[in-house]
């Protein structure tokens, strides 16, 4: 559990990066066999995070058994975007594959520390 004064500090820049919403950078890929790399930068509101959805089940359809969601220069991880990488974790999980977060950059790992999900869905280095 976060203390209070950070929960605090990662809602006001959660609501000061909704009033500044920069434009969408596009999702690099590294294809490498049937591992997959998702390099998404930036602010990933709900529209990334419908961008994210997309090329994950691309990967998915082209075959990939390892996805890898690299979020070193993201900025911002709304809600919409952690249900993207929650659902796809579980689902490929079934399927023995899988779908890891890596190398999340500090706002990143704060948001997925905050919901509970770090210790699950973050690459363990």
């Amino acid at each position: 559990m976060l203390p209070a004064p950070l929960f605090f500090e990662l809602l006001k820049r959660e609501q000061a990066d909704l009033m500044n919403k920069t434009t969408i950078m596009p999702i690099k890929k590294n294809v490498s066999g049937t591992d997959y790399e998702l390099m998404v930068p930036g602010h990933i509101d709900g529209e990334m995070a419908n961008e994210l959805e997309v090329e994950t089940l691309e990967a998915i359809r082209q075959g990939a058994t390892q996805i890898y969601v690299n979020l070193s220069e993201a900025e911002f991880l709304c809600s919409a975007a952690i249900r993207v990488l929650m659902q796809y974790y579980r689902q490929l999980k079934k399927q023995g594959k899988s779908l890891c977060v890596t190398s999340p950059s500090k706002p990143v790992d704060d948001a997925l520390e905050l919901t509970g999900f770090r210790d699950l869905i973050v690459e363990k280095t």
